[in-house]
Protein backbone atom coordinates (compact mmCIF):
# COMPACT_ATOMS: atom_id res chain seq x y z
CA UNK A 1 0.00 0.00 0.00
CA UNK A 2 1.62 3.23 -0.85
CA UNK A 3 1.33 6.92 0.97
CA UNK A 4 -1.13 8.10 -0.48
CA UNK A 5 -3.76 5.28 -0.04
CA UNK A 6 -2.51 5.20 3.57
CA UNK A 7 -3.29 9.33 4.18
CA UNK A 8 -6.63 8.38 1.94
CA UNK A 9 -7.22 6.05 4.51
CA UNK A 10 -6.63 8.07 7.32
CA UNK A 11 -8.52 10.98 6.53
CA UNK A 12 -11.53 8.22 5.53
CA UNK A 13 -10.94 6.71 9.30
CA UNK A 14 -11.33 10.47 10.80
CA UNK A 15 -14.69 11.20 8.71
CA UNK A 16 -16.92 8.40 9.86
CA UNK A 17 -18.25 10.22 13.26
CA UNK A 18 -18.82 12.64 10.50
CA UNK A 19 -22.80 10.53 10.15
CA UNK A 20 -23.35 10.71 13.67
CA UNK A 21 -23.23 13.79 15.86
CA UNK A 22 -24.41 16.19 18.19
CA UNK A 23 -24.24 19.75 19.56
CA UNK A 24 -21.34 22.15 20.14
CA UNK A 25 -18.94 21.45 23.08
CA UNK A 26 -16.04 24.07 23.71
CA UNK A 27 -14.04 26.67 21.97
CA UNK A 28 -14.15 25.40 18.11
CA UNK A 29 -12.34 27.39 15.09
CA UNK A 30 -13.15 26.53 11.41
CA UNK A 31 -9.61 26.92 10.22
CA UNK A 32 -8.34 24.29 13.35
CA UNK A 33 -5.62 23.03 11.01
CA UNK A 34 -4.26 27.15 11.58
CA UNK A 35 -4.56 26.82 15.11
CA UNK A 36 -2.91 23.38 15.86
CA UNK A 37 -1.54 24.37 19.26
CA UNK A 38 -4.90 25.56 20.92
CA UNK A 39 -5.95 22.18 20.42
CA UNK A 40 -2.59 20.02 21.33
CA UNK A 41 0.27 20.31 23.09
CA UNK A 42 2.50 18.13 21.54
CA UNK A 43 2.60 20.50 18.50
CA UNK A 44 4.90 22.94 20.50
CA UNK A 45 8.44 22.68 18.69
CA UNK A 46 7.17 20.35 15.86
CA UNK A 47 8.02 22.92 12.79
CA UNK A 48 11.24 24.24 12.70
CA UNK A 49 10.57 28.02 13.24
CA UNK A 50 8.86 29.87 16.19
CA UNK A 51 5.46 30.22 15.19
CA UNK A 52 3.37 32.74 16.85
CA UNK A 53 -0.89 33.00 16.02
CA UNK A 54 -3.68 35.57 16.97
CA UNK A 55 -7.20 34.07 16.23
CA UNK A 56 -10.30 35.22 16.44
CA UNK A 57 -13.71 34.04 15.87
CA UNK A 58 -16.97 36.07 15.93
CA UNK A 59 -20.24 33.26 16.40
CA UNK A 60 -23.76 33.81 15.56
CA UNK A 61 -23.13 37.39 14.43
CA UNK A 62 -26.02 39.73 15.33
CA UNK A 63 -27.18 37.83 18.19
CA UNK A 64 -26.80 39.45 21.51
CA UNK A 65 -24.28 37.83 23.79
CA UNK A 66 -23.15 35.50 21.18
CA UNK A 67 -19.85 33.77 21.76
CA UNK A 68 -16.68 35.45 21.22
CA UNK A 69 -13.38 34.24 21.18
CA UNK A 70 -9.89 35.60 21.22
CA UNK A 71 -6.56 33.44 20.95
CA UNK A 72 -2.99 34.10 21.34
CA UNK A 73 -0.19 30.84 21.10
CA UNK A 74 3.34 30.87 20.33
CA UNK A 75 4.98 27.96 19.92
CA UNK A 76 8.42 27.05 18.96
CA UNK A 77 11.39 23.90 19.19
CA UNK A 78 14.55 25.05 21.21
CA UNK A 79 17.46 24.37 19.19
CA UNK A 80 20.31 21.54 19.54
CA UNK A 81 17.26 19.63 21.81
CA UNK A 82 14.74 17.33 21.29
CA UNK A 83 11.70 19.62 23.01
CA UNK A 84 9.83 22.18 22.07
CA UNK A 85 8.09 25.17 24.49
CA UNK A 86 4.78 26.83 24.08
CA UNK A 87 1.86 29.12 25.50
CA UNK A 88 -2.14 29.89 25.10
CA UNK A 89 -3.87 32.65 26.41
CA UNK A 90 -7.10 33.16 25.05
CA UNK A 91 -10.12 34.71 26.29
CA UNK A 92 -13.68 33.09 25.66
CA UNK A 93 -17.00 35.21 26.33
CA UNK A 94 -20.38 34.13 26.05
CA UNK A 95 -23.46 35.99 26.95
CA UNK A 96 -22.75 37.01 30.74
CA UNK A 97 -19.95 34.37 31.00
CA UNK A 98 -16.56 35.27 30.36
CA UNK A 99 -13.59 32.87 30.58
CA UNK A 100 -9.91 33.72 30.42
CA UNK A 101 -6.70 31.20 30.44
CA UNK A 102 -3.22 30.77 29.91
CA UNK A 103 -1.55 27.62 29.59
CA UNK A 104 2.23 26.59 29.26
CA UNK A 105 3.32 23.20 26.94
CA UNK A 106 6.22 21.28 26.71
CA UNK A 107 6.73 18.87 24.19
CA UNK A 108 9.43 16.04 23.73
CA UNK A 109 10.09 15.09 19.96
CA UNK A 110 11.10 11.15 19.15
CA UNK A 111 12.33 10.15 15.54
CA UNK A 112 10.34 6.93 14.88
CA UNK A 113 11.41 7.07 11.33
CA UNK A 114 13.15 8.59 8.47
CA UNK A 115 10.58 10.71 7.86
CA UNK A 116 8.48 10.38 11.23
CA UNK A 117 8.60 12.17 14.46
CA UNK A 118 5.80 11.56 17.27
CA UNK A 119 5.77 14.46 20.10
CA UNK A 120 4.41 13.70 23.36
CA UNK A 121 2.93 16.88 24.87
CA UNK A 122 1.49 18.35 28.40
CA UNK A 123 0.19 21.33 29.08
CA UNK A 124 -0.92 23.46 32.30
CA UNK A 125 -2.60 26.63 33.27
CA UNK A 126 -5.59 28.17 35.28
CA UNK A 127 -8.45 29.43 33.84
CA UNK A 128 -10.46 32.82 35.45
CA UNK A 129 -14.18 31.53 35.26
CA UNK A 130 -16.47 34.94 35.45
CA UNK A 131 -20.15 35.47 36.07
CA UNK A 132 -21.38 39.13 35.44
CA UNK A 133 -24.40 38.96 36.84
CA UNK A 134 -24.89 42.94 37.30
CA UNK A 135 -25.09 43.27 33.49
CA UNK A 136 -28.60 41.62 33.87
CA UNK A 137 -31.51 43.92 34.05
CA UNK A 138 -33.85 41.67 35.89
CA UNK A 139 -37.97 42.04 36.57
CA UNK A 140 -40.15 40.40 39.03
CA UNK A 141 -43.45 41.91 39.18
CA UNK A 142 -43.72 40.64 42.71
CA UNK A 143 -40.85 42.74 43.38
CA UNK A 144 -41.63 46.54 41.90
CA UNK A 145 -38.83 47.89 43.38
CA UNK A 146 -36.07 45.28 43.72
CA UNK A 147 -34.43 43.33 40.92
CA UNK A 148 -35.77 39.09 40.84
CA UNK A 149 -34.11 37.88 44.57
CA UNK A 150 -33.27 34.61 42.09
CA UNK A 151 -30.22 36.27 40.68
CA UNK A 152 -27.23 37.08 42.74
CA UNK A 153 -26.45 40.97 42.56
CA UNK A 154 -22.76 40.76 42.19
CA UNK A 155 -20.20 39.31 39.86
CA UNK A 156 -18.60 36.13 40.32
CA UNK A 157 -14.87 35.76 39.52
CA UNK A 158 -12.79 32.77 40.29
CA UNK A 159 -9.61 30.95 39.57
CA UNK A 160 -9.13 27.33 38.50
CA UNK A 161 -6.09 25.45 37.75
CA UNK A 162 -6.03 23.02 34.35
CA UNK A 163 -3.80 20.50 33.05
CA UNK A 164 -3.60 18.57 29.48
CA UNK A 165 -2.04 15.66 27.07
CA UNK A 166 -1.29 15.47 23.86
CA UNK A 167 0.35 13.10 21.43
CA UNK A 168 1.33 14.38 17.76
CA UNK A 169 3.15 12.20 14.59
CA UNK A 170 4.33 14.32 11.83
CA UNK A 171 5.94 13.85 8.52
CA UNK A 172 6.71 17.01 5.80
CA UNK A 173 3.59 15.37 4.07
CA UNK A 174 1.23 14.53 6.91
CA UNK A 175 -0.28 14.74 10.71
CA UNK A 176 -1.96 12.59 13.24
CA UNK A 177 -3.01 13.98 16.67
CA UNK A 178 -4.78 12.91 19.31
CA UNK A 179 -5.58 15.20 22.92
CA UNK A 180 -7.49 15.71 25.70
CA UNK A 181 -5.53 19.77 26.66
CA UNK A 182 -8.07 20.41 29.18
CA UNK A 183 -8.84 17.09 31.05
CA UNK A 184 -10.37 18.97 33.89
CA UNK A 185 -14.19 19.94 33.52
CA UNK A 186 -14.04 23.17 35.75
CA UNK A 187 -17.71 24.19 36.38
CA UNK A 188 -18.52 28.12 35.91
CA UNK A 189 -18.17 29.95 39.50
CA UNK A 190 -21.12 29.32 42.13
CA UNK A 191 -21.68 32.19 44.45
CA UNK A 192 -21.04 29.46 47.70
CA UNK A 193 -17.24 29.86 47.12
CA UNK A 194 -14.26 28.96 45.58
CA UNK A 195 -14.01 25.19 47.36
CA UNK A 196 -16.77 24.32 45.41
CA UNK A 197 -15.21 24.95 42.13
CA UNK A 198 -12.27 23.63 42.99
CA UNK A 199 -13.21 19.67 42.95
CA UNK A 200 -11.51 17.64 39.96
CA UNK A 201 -14.01 16.21 37.79
CA UNK A 202 -13.62 14.21 34.64
CA UNK A 203 -16.98 13.60 33.41
CA UNK A 204 -17.12 16.58 30.75
CA UNK A 205 -13.58 16.27 29.51
CA UNK A 206 -13.14 16.74 25.38
CA UNK A 207 -10.95 14.64 23.40
CA UNK A 208 -9.75 16.01 20.02
CA UNK A 209 -8.75 13.21 17.03
CA UNK A 210 -6.94 15.25 13.95
CA UNK A 211 -5.37 14.70 10.76
CA UNK A 212 -4.31 16.67 7.47
CA UNK A 213 -1.92 16.54 4.66
CA UNK A 214 -0.74 17.57 2.00
CA UNK A 215 -0.57 16.28 -1.25
CA UNK A 216 1.18 17.97 -4.59
CA UNK A 217 -1.37 18.05 -7.68
CA UNK A 218 0.67 19.75 -10.28
CA UNK A 219 3.46 22.03 -9.92
CA UNK A 220 1.45 25.31 -8.92
CA UNK A 221 -1.52 23.42 -6.71
CA UNK A 222 -1.35 21.24 -3.65
CA UNK A 223 -4.33 19.69 -2.10
CA UNK A 224 -4.48 20.15 2.04
CA UNK A 225 -7.80 17.77 3.46
CA UNK A 226 -7.77 17.49 6.98
CA UNK A 227 -10.30 17.39 10.15
CA UNK A 228 -10.91 17.37 13.59
CA UNK A 229 -13.18 15.03 15.53
CA UNK A 230 -14.41 16.36 18.84
CA UNK A 231 -15.92 13.78 21.52
CA UNK A 232 -16.37 14.19 25.32
CA UNK A 233 -16.43 11.65 27.82
CA UNK A 234 -20.58 12.02 28.20
CA UNK A 235 -20.42 10.44 25.06
CA UNK A 236 -21.29 13.80 22.62
CA UNK A 237 -19.45 13.51 19.23
CA UNK A 238 -18.59 16.98 16.34
CA UNK A 239 -16.88 16.55 13.69
CA UNK A 240 -15.07 19.24 10.96
CA UNK A 241 -13.50 18.92 8.08
CA UNK A 242 -11.62 21.36 5.13
CA UNK A 243 -11.29 20.74 2.01
CA UNK A 244 -7.99 23.69 0.77
CA UNK A 245 -5.56 24.24 -2.49
CA UNK A 246 -2.57 26.20 -1.96
CA UNK A 247 -1.01 27.47 -4.96
CA UNK A 248 2.51 28.15 -5.58
CA UNK A 249 1.88 31.86 -5.39
CA UNK A 250 0.64 32.28 -1.55
CA UNK A 251 -2.73 31.94 -1.66
CA UNK A 252 -5.85 29.56 -0.53
CA UNK A 253 -8.81 28.43 -0.83
CA UNK A 254 -11.36 25.69 0.16
CA UNK A 255 -14.67 24.36 1.97
CA UNK A 256 -15.49 22.99 4.84
CA UNK A 257 -18.20 20.73 6.72
CA UNK A 258 -19.63 20.59 10.14
CA UNK A 259 -21.35 18.21 11.75
CA UNK A 260 -23.82 20.80 12.69
CA UNK A 261 -24.89 21.32 9.03
CA UNK A 262 -23.04 24.04 8.50
CA UNK A 263 -20.65 24.87 5.27
CA UNK A 264 -17.70 26.99 5.53
CA UNK A 265 -15.77 29.26 2.59
CA UNK A 266 -12.21 29.47 3.68
CA UNK A 267 -9.43 31.89 1.76
CA UNK A 268 -6.03 32.57 2.72
CA UNK A 269 -3.18 34.78 1.66
CA UNK A 270 0.78 34.52 2.46
CA UNK A 271 1.64 37.93 2.82
CA UNK A 272 5.23 37.71 3.09
CA UNK A 273 7.30 34.74 4.06
CA UNK A 274 6.81 35.34 7.69
CA UNK A 275 3.45 36.72 7.86
CA UNK A 276 0.14 34.60 6.18
CA UNK A 277 -3.52 35.57 6.60
CA UNK A 278 -6.72 33.66 7.07
CA UNK A 279 -10.47 34.27 6.74
CA UNK A 280 -13.09 31.77 7.19
CA UNK A 281 -17.31 32.51 6.40
CA UNK A 282 -19.74 30.01 8.05
CA UNK A 283 -23.37 29.86 7.66
CA UNK A 284 -25.63 27.58 9.43
CA UNK A 285 -28.02 25.48 7.08
CA UNK A 286 -29.81 23.13 9.64
CA UNK A 287 -33.36 23.04 10.79
CA UNK A 288 -33.30 25.99 12.40
CA UNK A 289 -32.02 28.80 9.16
CA UNK A 290 -31.43 32.32 10.76
CA UNK A 291 -29.47 35.55 10.12
CA UNK A 292 -27.57 35.17 13.18
CA UNK A 293 -26.21 31.90 12.81
CA UNK A 294 -23.49 33.20 10.62
CA UNK A 295 -19.92 33.10 11.77
CA UNK A 296 -16.58 34.82 11.11
CA UNK A 297 -13.25 34.02 11.68
CA UNK A 298 -9.45 35.59 11.21
CA UNK A 299 -6.45 33.84 11.55
CA UNK A 300 -3.12 35.52 11.30
CA UNK A 301 0.44 33.27 11.18
CA UNK A 302 3.95 35.01 12.08
CA UNK A 303 6.89 32.63 11.30
CA UNK A 304 10.38 33.60 12.26
CA UNK A 305 13.04 31.51 11.62
CA UNK A 306 15.20 30.65 14.83
CA UNK A 307 18.45 29.86 12.98
CA UNK A 308 20.36 32.05 10.09
CA UNK A 309 18.44 29.55 7.56
CA UNK A 310 15.36 30.71 5.57
CA UNK A 311 11.82 29.34 6.08
CA UNK A 312 11.04 27.27 3.25
CA UNK A 313 8.17 25.55 3.51
CA UNK A 314 5.49 27.31 6.67
CA UNK A 315 2.94 25.05 6.24
CA UNK A 316 5.57 21.97 7.51
CA UNK A 317 3.55 19.96 9.76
Amino acid sequence: MNQLNKIAILIGLLLLPIFKSWAQEEIRFSNFSYNRLFYNPAYAGSSRFMEAVLAYRNQWVDIEGSPETTVLSIQAPVNYTNFGLGAVVYNNKFGIQKDNAVFLNYAYHLKVSFEGTLSMGIQAGFINKQINWTELTTYDPNFPSLDDPAFPNQDISTWVPNFGIGFYYYTPKYYLGFSAPRLLSNDQPASEGFSDNMKFKFKNTVCYLGAGATLPINPEFEFKPSALVISSYSGTTTAMANFDMLHESGISFGLGYRTDDSVAGNIGYQLSQKLSFSYSYEKYFGKYQSKGFTNHEIILNYNLSLKKSKITSPRYF
